[in-house]
């Protein structure tokens, strides 16, 4: 028997349409059934963490020693850091491009369905599947910045290396943060501060009716704040 493809474009289309009914219990086990069972979360997150580690150590030991200006390579990448999380996630996250189609699918088709506003806590270690990106991706994304760093370096080497590790470590960042933001709230990790604020941001952005609109960074909301996409409101205390 010939099973027919999930209809992605109706399927985001549906979730963008917050008056219909989203199942994510039903979601959820659809999905956790078709993630393979060679699948290791541990060994997903580990191999991001340790091979960005590094590159990044890589990067940082290639510093000789930094002066004056060359100091300015750590807060202009942290800025296109956040303006690059901001702008992929906003526009390839959240709309469908043909050369973003598979990214969209992840994150509104998977990630959106799998997490809600109300149901924001991971239940097991298989779920970060659907929170890490692939682990492919952590490998394509310093195999880039390697020959980035050759080419700056040959205008000065110590603020090359410091701007692409800058930038490595946003993704790691972001990559730890993204999992924090989906802890149990219980967890000692979900309680620091900078921690629990911007899980509330994130916990706003997965409401059906804000995601398109608000909320895009995860780490630090710089661009959300400079592109007046930030959003908050207090949670609402439990009812006894």
């Amino acid at each position: 028997m010939r099973i027919s493809p999930p209809n992605w474009t109706a399927i985001c289309t549906d979730m963008l349409d917050e008056r219909l009914p989203h199942d994510t219990d039903a979601f959820r086990a659809r999905y956790r059934a078709g993630i393979s069972r060679w699948y290791n979360p541990w060994l997903h997150g580990g191999f991001v963490l340790l091979f960005g580690s590094a590159v990044m150590a890589w990067l940082l030991g290639r510093i000789d020693g930094l002066n004056g200006w060359e100091w300015l390579a750590l807060p202009t990448g942290l800025i296109i850091f956040s303006w690059g999380e901001y702008t992929v996630h906003r526009t390839f996250g959240h709309h469908k491009y043909r050369i973003g189609a598979l990214f969209y699918k992840r994150h509104t088709g998977d990630h959106h369905s799998f997490f809600v506003d109300a149901k924001m806590p991971y239940g097991e270690a298989r779920d970060w599947r659907v929170i890490l990106f692939p682990a492919w991706l952590i490998v394509l994304f310093s195999g880039a910045l390697v020959p980035a760093y050759w080419l700056l370096a040959k205008f000065n080497g110590d603020a090359a290396a410091l701007f692409c590790a800058t930038l490595l470590g946003g993704y790691l960042t972001y990559e730890v943060f993204h999992a924090c933001e989906h802890l149990p709230p219980q967890h000692p990790l979900a309680r620091l501060p900078w921690i629990r604020h911007m899980r509330r941001l994130h916990q706003l952005h997965h409401r059906r009716d804000l995601m398109q609109s608000y909320n895009f960074n995860l780490v630090f909301p710089l661009m959300d704040w400079l592109r007046g996409t930030l959003y908050w409101e207090p949670e609402t205390p439990p009812t006894r």
